[in-house]
């Protein structure tokens, strides 16, 4: 009897003790995640003017925030996995420092924060080349105290699938000759190309600058592509160097790639078109401004194959909206250096470009310059027609337009070129001629221009 109910008195006791472990008269307290801001949203960024901007980050599930920033408070609630985001009415640029602050259970902010203009900068080493390493680098550097102007490099980083978040360099800073020297990554200087055209485009604007690098040298175009557009071996440049920003509100993108799909010569056009379209789709941008390098001469050693790739170049800027190419003809001094020196040129082009497709700002009566439209036989030869010569054609040197040929009996020969004002005429007196192409070979280059010396882009066209 004893033993059964000492059996008893122990049994109930380990069931008393169970139910205390597995239900716990108390709750254990749990540590609230912090309220957190996107790594991209650093002290001395730009946020974009005139449009809705967006600001994300992270809190605890269904945490109530207020984000607050230049007399705007907009409410918000973090979702079930934690992620909140807000969006800024549209604001007028301003040059004045002020803080950014997001509100929940506890505060985070960042500090001197403009409103401005925003452009990605993206591609291959052209891009990527530093402003050290160019020859009017040094000089330009020195000199670049424009504290106006914001840069943020990207971490050169491959992913598999899309990513969330990444890390600058350095984070948002101030231009000045110190930043410039260490936010890059090649050379661990700022891009040179995207230097420039944020300097031209912020003088001529007037408004602050925010200039995003994200490239990386020899690369090519399908890794800088989403993946279900680019198939199952690109999209890894995408995935963590471009992804984690499409929630970002920007103006749109410049771009100077294509040495890397030299090969694909034609098939680059769509190449190019899907990842255009791609980026418009993920930043909800249909018409997102998007302006590109047009490859300049070099001794790749592949003969033709440049002049067919600068044409599918061409076609995309000529039939997607809201995009436009600059010309590259009379840029390099050496055709063995496969990244040109004149990377002050290259990006005052793009700033050209941008000001008069996206602000409405014309430098001059020539935009990019003098782009081919027809061909047409006339009495005496054949007469080629152009756009955007700012009035006429000339040639540096006073002599005949360089650089043409024509086909005759199926083989291309140099063709004799006349100026004839805003047109070109073709003679080759006694031959039936089928076709005509301008600086096509890789090594071509040509002493016309426009009134405004800007030249003219290469093609190749069958004559009716």
């Amino acid at each position: 009897m004893f033993r059964s109910i000492r059996n008893v008195l122990v049994l109930g006791c380990v069931l008393l003790v169970s139910s205390c472990v597995s239900n716990p008269p108390y709750s254990v307290p749990v540590m609230p995640v912090p309220v957190t801001l996107d790594p991209v949203f650093t002290d001395h960024m730009v946020l974009q003017r005139g449009m809705p901007v967006h600001v994300w980050g992270k809190a605890n599930p269904g945490e109530p925030l207020k984000v607050l920033f230049a007399g705007q408070m907009v409410r918000t609630l973090a979702d079930t996995s934690g992620n909140w985001s807000a969006m800024l009415s549209p604001m007028k640029a301003s040059a004045e420092s002020r803080k950014l602050v997001v509100q929940g259970h506890n505060e985070v902010s960042i500090e001197d924060v403009l409103v401005g203009e925003v452009w990605l900068c993206s591609g291959q080493s052209n891009m990527e080349w530093g402003l050290l390493g160019v020859s009017s680098g040094r000089k330009d550097c020195d000199a670049a105290n424009l504290p106006l102007i914001r840069l943020y490099s990207v971490e050169k980083r491959e992913a598999t699938k899309p990513q969330t978040v990444f890390n600058g360099v350095k984070g948002w800073l101030g231009c000045s000759p110190q930043n410039l020297e260490k936010v890059g990554t090649d050379r661990n200087s700022f891009s040179a190309t995207a230097f420039y055209f944020g300097r031209d485009l912020q003088a001529r604007l007037g408004v602050p600058v925010g200039l995003i690098q994200s490239a990386w040298g020899g690369t090519r175009i399908e890794p800088w592509t989403p993946q279900e557009k680019s198939g199952p071996d690109g999209g890894r440049l995408y995935n963590a160097m471009i992804a984690p920003i499409t929630p970002m509100t920007l103006r749109g993108a410049i771009w100077y790639q294509g040495e890397s799909n030299l090969g694909d010569k034609g098939a680059y056009e769509q190449k190019m078109k899907d990842m255009i379209g791609a980026w418009r789709t993920v930043f909800q941008r249909p018409d997102m401004p998007f302006y590109f390098v047009e490859i300049a001469p070099y001794r790749y050693g592949q003969a033709e194959a440049l002049g067919e790739l600068r044409a599918a170049q061409a076609r995309v800027a000529a039939t997607v909206p809201h995009t436009g190419m600059i010309h590259t003809l009379d840029n390099p001094n050496d055709l063995g250096n496969i990244h040109p020196d004149n990377k002050v040129q290259i990006g005052s082009r793009l700033a050209r470009l941008a000001l008069a497709g996206t602000y409405g700002i014309k430098s001059g009566k020539s935009v990019v310059g003098p782009v081919f439209t027809m061909a047409k036989r006339v009495e005496n030869g054949i007469q080629l027609r152009f756009k955007d010569t700012a009035g006429a054609l000339i040639t540096t040197d006073g002599k005949a337009p360089e650089g043409f040929e024509a086909q005759v009996s199926g083989s291309w020969v140099k063709a004799t070129a006349t100026l004839q004002g805003d047109k070109i005429l073709v003679r080759m007196p006694g031959q039936t001629v089928a076709a005509i192409r301008f600086c096509w070979n890789e090594t071509d280059q040509t002493n016309l221009r426009n009134t405004e010396g800007l030249p003219p882009s290469p093609f190749s066209v069958a004559v009716p």
